[in-house]
């Protein structure tokens, strides 16, 4: 990334890593300092140069100029006060004449996915200092809930695993290489699964659903429990693309 990013993005994932913690302060009661520890100067410069942004065209291509200047866009937007949908605009009008037929959409992952990494590993680094040992998922159970948070919802985790996990994905430096150390869930039929680096993995088998419906995981039948899933890189949000899933601490 050119040096002359690194500020703007840099102070936008400090934003976030920052509002973060106050929140764990204030709203979950955690005893935690107010300044930011070592792990989340960390997180922040990890966020920073990661290459999880970089933009794919239609044959699977990084296109690191149109990356970069994506990252550019969102930390601008982020550092503006924009809501999430200003942003995707502002890099779908980036991306004209560089990418065609990128729909929304795809934007609105694309700036969801870098604040929701941030916050998610700020969660955990507060979780870590205040001696939270484990957390649990809680998902956003409305209609618009899909089945993967669903799935999700309710599932503990341990901060030891979660951290162990951040480890690995610092040291990466090719986006592949994080996406499957980390994946996200996918769907087909009524199979959860991810695309591990040990190959795909089931999660469960969707046994009723319920999608639609508020207040409603619906039934799974699980493959695996919650230990197996933290040992496939699953563990704080986001799961998907614009995963309003969040994590709360087990006092």
């Amino acid at each position: 990334m050119p040096s002359r990013l690194d500020a703007p993005l840099g102070d936008a994932a400090m934003e976030v890593v920052s509002a973060t913690r106050t929140v764990s302060r204030r709203h979950h009661r955690l005893a935690i300092g107010i300044e930011m520890n070592a792990l989340d100067r960390r997180i922040v410069r990890h966020v920073t140069r990661s290459q999880a942004l970089f933009v794919t065209d239609a044959y699977g291509r990084r296109l690191e100029e149109l990356g970069v200047r994506a990252k550019e866009i969102v930390a601008a937007g982020l550092e503006a006060g924009h809501t999430r949908t200003e942003i995707a605009e502002a890099l779908a009008a980036a991306a004209e004449g560089a990418l065609t037929g990128r729909s929304r959409f795809y934007w609105e992952v694309v700036a969801g996915a870098f604040v929701g990494r941030a916050r998610s590993f700020a969660q955990v680094s507060s979780y870590a200092e205040a001696g939270v040992e484990r957390y649990r998922v809680q998902a956003v159970l409305d209609e618009a809930t899909t089945l993967v948070c669903r799935f999700l919802h309710g599932k503990v985790f341990t901060v030891r695993a979660s951290l162990a996990g951040f480890d690995r994905v610092e040291r990466l430096s090719d986006p592949d290489d994080v996406k499957r150390a980390s994946p996200w869930v996918r769907q087909k039929g009524g199979v959860l699964f991810v695309e591990h680096a040990t190959g795909r993995r089931e999660l469960a088998g969707v046994v009723r659903s319920g999608s639609g419906v508020r207040d409603d995981v619906g039934e799974f039948h699980s493959r695996i429990d919650d230990a197996a899933l933290e040992g496939l890189g699953i563990g704080p949000p986001p799961y998907h693309g614009l995963c309003r899933s969040t994590s709360v601490p087990i006092l």
